[in-house]
């Protein structure tokens, strides 16, 4: 059952019908408010009251209400007397007040920077001009009055200096019209209260009451001796009667709880007590007011009464029934949002991406715009027809209403798919920023104590800043210890620098730092010291492993002579074996060979230990390379090698002859093994401004599946098969003889191309001074 009536809300055909039935029921609403608004027009507004939900008949507090305040207009009016003579005379101008006027007038007329420009600026510039047969023209005893009256300590809010006080004279004395201007302001303001209070006195026909004023003993009345006895006394036949006396505030009634009747008492008897001023005041001693409600009012306020609660109650009821559908039809859009049949997961749509910012900032928006809606509608209420202000309401209500619901299932979406805070962009930017920084910051805390320092630095410093005076102790502290750790991180940074140019005997010494910089600099003495080790080790084994080659070498060189020698006599033999002649051969080819192999061995260890002498002259390189190709012709001709050659013939070269010969030698000897047969070799002597370069370039016979790295390295071969001859010394002996002259030897692959580049310093006359 539950799982139907879910896929039942979940169906996109009751999701719309609730949507279109939610926005009727707001109309319902909009609709229902404007007819009783309407109807409220048409009659007394101040009928409707929220008590008439729970009382049929006029309440007590009601009735004191419709009494209290008709009672203190009637008392207001009687303070000016039975007619406006009295106002006209002025008995009612109250002369602070227009004094304060008057001294108002003169601060807002009057700018001055000192008493001779004030007085040159006003001589002839008088604002309220009179004459001296006027009744209210300021003589110097009026003068005298106004300056000594604002001249009092409690003179508020104009009390004036006594440098002030002469200019203030001065500008009277001028304008002595101004005293008359403001009485007559006052009069004329006493003379609209009087109006007003007198016509709204005609409107309390409903009433019976009898209103006496002491200080202008007058008394108004619009019943008959006996009834104004009757009301004096407070006759129970009045249902409620309201007595303004010396001793308060009272409500009689005879029907009425004395507990209740207190408690309006009480309500109203701080409206009567005087000001500060003892001016403007409703009630003073001796004046009373007694106010009943006719019979005939009364029973047309209760039937107002009645018929404005049925119209109340109506609209309650409709509005409450449209209420609750338009409530239901939400939860059902709820419970319906983001879901769909059979389908647990929460659906977004592309309306539910937009910021929820931006979403909430549109609503207020558009709250706001829906409250200012009503607000110029009660403005522009009379220039309304009827069916223009139920347009107007109830589309704007509608409209309002679509806009929530829309925006009210997307936050539902949201919670249902546990993204809500997502939607936020600045929890986003939160998580994004301020989590993830505090994460990161977490991490780095727990890994060293450095790090933990500088991070407690890093908060600790600013707060201390927050109080002056420490900062230039923070400064201070700051220079000393960073200028301190600055050394001894340039000590450090020194002694690195110098471990990897090569030295092995670098010692840091540390006398201050952090324990972080000191343990750095123990670890750099601890790799110096290992370094210096192994420099050594390698040193010596270099030595050794030298002379262990120049030795075997030496001590092989003595018996492989011995043997060639006897092969050579061999051969001089009259052998007429046809086996014999070719073991002979052969014996004679291997002997060669390892003879070859032993001088490049014994060349290798001498020119990588650096005991091999130089005798460095000027060479020309083109004639050099030309002489050990033809020394070669016979092993290129065999390979049937075409060599092609780029040079400029003379080309010199700063460099010993005999190595440079060995090292186009050793590059002709291996072109002619390696080398595709029946191919071209490209070799050209390039000179610039201190080497002159020489590319040998040839296609390999076999794959070249070998670096170029590797190739230079010694007992290396091209030919992983080793079924051609060569040690594999030649390329390694090549690059160390260049490197002995000051030049340079590598190789290059690209595929199967094979190029030897060789470099060495250009002559220069100024070398044959050396």
């Amino acid at each position: 059952m539950a799982t139907k009536w879910k896929n039942f809300t979940r169906n996109s055909w009751v999701k719309a019908v609730v949507w279109l039935l939610s926005l009727l029921m707001a109309g319902v609403m909009a609709w229902q408010t404007m007819a009783f608004l309407l109807y409220l027009e048409e009659n007394d507004p101040s009928v409707a009251d929220m008590r008439m939900l729970s009382s049929e008949t006029l309440p007590d507090t009601y009735l004191a209400e419709q009494l209290f305040y008709p009672a203190q207009d009637l008392l207001y009016r009687a303070s000016y007397g039975s007619d406006e003579t009295a106002i006209r005379e002025g008995k009612f101008v109250h002369t602070d007040q227009l004094y304060y006027n008057i001294y108002d007038a003169y601060s807002s007329s009057v700018t001055y920077d000192d008493e001779e420009e004030y007085s040159a600026s006003l001589a002839n510039q008088p604002l309220y001009p009179a004459e001296e047969s006027s009744t209210n023209y300021l003589t110097d005893e009026k003068i005298d009055a106004i300056i000594s009256t604002l001249r009092r300590p409690d003179a508020d809010p104009f009390y004036i200096e006594a440098s002030d006080a002469a200019n203030f004279r001065q500008w009277l004395t001028q304008n002595r019209g101004v005293y008359q201007f403001y009485w007559q302001q006052q009069v004329d303001a006493k003379l609209e209260e009087y109006r007003s209070t007198r016509d709204n006195t005609e409107l309390y026909k409903q009433f019976d009451y009898v209103v006496y004023c002491k200080d202008s003993d007058t008394t108004l009345t619009n019943v008959s001796e006996a009834k104004a006895k009757q009301l004096k006394n407070k006759d129970s036949r009045y249902q409620m009667i309201c007595a303004i006396t010396d001793e308060g505030v009272q409500f009689a009634d005879g029907s009425a709880d004395p507990r209740v009747l207190s408690d309006i008492n009480q309500k109203y008897q701080n409206y009567l007590e005087d000001d500060d001023d003892g001016e403007n005041n409703t009630f003073h001693a001796g004046d009373t007011a007694y106010l009943a409600l006719k019979p005939s009012a009364l029973q047309e306020m209760q039937n107002e009464w009645s018929e404005t609660r049925s119209q109340l109650i109506q609209l309650l009821g409709v509005d409450c029934s449209a209420g609750l559908i338009f409530l239901l039809c939400l939860i059902l859009l709820c419970f319906g949002a983001g879901r769909r049949p059979d389908d647990s997961k929460a659906y977004l749509v592309g309306f539910d991406r937009i910021w929820a910012e931006v979403l909430y900032g549109v609503y207020f928006i558009l709250l706001g715009l829906w409250c200012s809606m009503f607000v110029l509608l009660s403005d522009y209420w009379a220039y309304l027809s009827d069916p223009m202000k139920y347009g107007i309401a109830i589309s704007g209500t509608v409209a309002f209403a679509a806009v929530s619901l829309v925006l009210l299932t997307s936050q539902v979406r949201r919670i249902k798919a546990k993204q809500w805070l997502d939607g936020f962009l600045l929890c986003r930017l939160f998580k994004k920023y301020v989590v993830r920084s505090v994460r990161w910051l977490a991490q780095q805390f727990g890994k060293t104590p450095l790090r933990q320092k500088i991070i407690l630095l890093a908060i600790l410093l600013p707060l201390l800043c927050m109080f002056w005076f420490t900062i230039p102790f923070i400064i201070a502290g700051l220079l000393y210890f960073g200028m301190r750790e600055a050394d001894s991180f340039e000590a450090v940074t020194q002694g690195a620098h110098e471990i990897r140019t090569g030295k092995s005997d670098i010692h840091i010494d540390l006398k201050h730092g952090s324990k972080e910089l000191l343990a750095l600099a123990d670890d750099l003495n601890c790799i110096s010291e290992g370094l210096g080790d192994a420099v050594d080790t390698a040193v010596k084994s270099e030595r050794l492993k030298s002379e262990l080659i120049s030795n075997v070498s030496h001590d092989i060189k003595t018996p492989l002579t011995s043997i060639i020698t006897y092969i050579d006599l061999l051969k001089k033999c009259n052998i007429t074996d046809p086996a014999a002649q070719e073991y002979l051969s052969v014996l004679d080819q291997k002997a060669q060979r390892l003879r070859t192999l032993t001088t490049d061995l014994f060349d290798a260890s001498k020119a990588t230990s650096g005991a091999m002498k130089l005798h460095c002259v000027q060479t020309d390189m083109d004639a050099l390379l030309r002489q050990s190709l033809g020394e070669r012709s016979e092993s290129i001709e065999k390979a049937g090698l075409d060599i092609r050659i780029l040079s400029q013939a003379p080309t010199y070269v700063y460099a010993d002859g005999q190595l440079l010969w060995r090292i186009l030698d050793n590059l002709i000897a291996n072109c002619t093994r390696y080398a595709l047969p029946n191919s071209r070799v490209y070799i050209t002597i390039e000179p610039d401004s201190s080497m002159v370069t020489l590319t040998m370039k040839n296609i390999s016979a076999v794959e070249l599946n070998i670096s170029a790295d590797e190739l230079m390295q010694r007992f290396t071969r091209g030919d992983r098969s080793r079924h051609t001859e060569g040690s594999g010394l030649g390329l390694s002996i090549a690059q160390s003889l260049a490197e002995l002259m000051g030049g340079s030897c590598h190789v290059e692959i690209d595929g199967d191309l094979f190029k030897a580049i060789v470099s060495i310093p250009k002559w220069e006359d100024s070398k044959a001074t050396e």
